[in-house]
């Protein structure tokens, strides 16, 4: 893993830089998380908040997430890429979408989040834990 990765949207509107390791990284199967990235799952890493340093125009929106807080999702206002959400639920942090990284070679996912809103034709070839929801802890 590198020291600092560096990622940004489709159209180069955005760049970010982060300076930690991801505290996990995992694939989301929860239906906002298919909603927007037009996939079965999208793949976040959870990064300290104060290691990430974002430049660029934002966009935003706010859903309710499963903790009943809410839930504010940023993308480029440009060509609508998704970059990071972050949750009330889990202050101190952000949520990047592995999707948006420079290099994502080194992204080794560690679970399955949400596996209960797995689509039924998605098949976990893995053996990495799965949670129903979220891990607890």
């Amino acid at each position: 893993m590198p020291d600092r990765y560096e990622g940004g949207c489709h159209c180069g509107n955005v760049r970010y830089t982060c300076s930690a390791a991801p505290e996990f990284t995992f694939y989301c199967h929860c239906s906002d998380c298919q909603k927007t990235a037009g996939s079965p799952f999208s793949v976040e890493l959870m990064i300290p908040s104060d290691a990430f340093e974002i430049r660029g125009e934002l966009g935003t929106y706010t859903v309710a997430g499963d903790s009943g807080k809410p839930v504010h999702r940023f993308f480029c206002p440009r060509c609508a890429s998704g970059i990071y959400l972050d949750c009330e639920a889990d202050p101190g942090y952000v949520f990047l979408k592995a999707g948006t990284l420079d290099d994502a070679s080194w992204v080794k996912p560690e679970m399955h989040i949400y596996a209960a809103k797995k689509q039924p034709w998605v098949e976990l070839g893995d053996a990495l834990p799965r949670y129903e929801t979220v891990p607890e802890g």
